[in-house]
């Protein structure tokens, strides 16, 4: 009968029988692992996944202390710390660049002019003949000049005439103001043409209240 056997025998047959040995090997295997036999070392490094961990199963004796960061928390489970001191003050930083100059804006409403009164001055002595010379007339304290004029005689204009007429700075500066400036005063000059010797000039400035600074 062995021989029968042997002749029947071939090498598919002899690796079936192997295969089914090796199958029923590894079950019966597998099937008396003892408790607690499995290991750290019988894991596959990177085998465990999130999936194969239950409910809950994580506490924290099992998170090594000072390992978790910032990141693997949920946004608002961290409480914030105390508020640090203000730290020092920094540099100065660079001056900016100059900004563009803005528009002019609108020229205001001209003010009221205030009560305007005339002031004169007349010669104390009478011109020579053919005297040339100049007379002036000043606003009191408080009020500033406007206009002026003057004549050469109350009686004999017509012997006199008048060479000049403008406004004079102030007392101490007789000479015309610049553009756009103020005055106090106002200054004639008149040329005595006769023989006539009882010519007086007089002088007028016409005063406004100052402004206020």
């Amino acid at each position: 009968m062995i021989q029968a056997a042997r002749r029947n025998l071939s090498f598919a047959n002899v690796m079936s029988m192997t295969a089914v040995m090796i199958a029923l090997g590894g079950t019966s295997y597998a099937a008396t692992l003892a408790k607690n036999s499995v290991g750290s070392t019988q894991i596959k490094s990177k085998a465990v996944k999130n999936s194969d961990l239950g409910d809950s199963a994580v506490t924290s004796g099992k998170v090594k202390n000072r390992s978790l960061k910032a990141a693997d928390f949920a946004l608002g489970q961290l409480p914030a710390g105390p508020k640090g001191s203000t730290g020092p003050t920094g540099a100065t930083g660079a001056t900016g660049t100059t900004g563009a100059q803005g528009i002019q804006g609108i020229q205001g409403a001209t003010g009221a002019l205030g009560a305007v009164t005339a002031f004169s001055e007349t010669a104390a002595v009478d011109m020579l003949a053919n005297q040339k010379a100049s007379y002036d007339a000043y606003c009191p304290a408080g009020k500033q000049a406007v206009g002026g004029g003057g004549r050469g005689d109350d009686l004999t204009s017509e012997v006199t005439r008048v060479t000049s007429s403008r406004p004079a700075v102030s007392t101490t500066d007789t000479q015309p103001p610049g553009e756009g400036l103020g005055f106090t005063g106002w200054r004639i000059t008149v040329q005595n043409v006769g023989a006539n010797l009882n010519i007086r000039p007089t002088v007028w400035v016409i005063c406004a209240n100052a402004p206020t600074p």
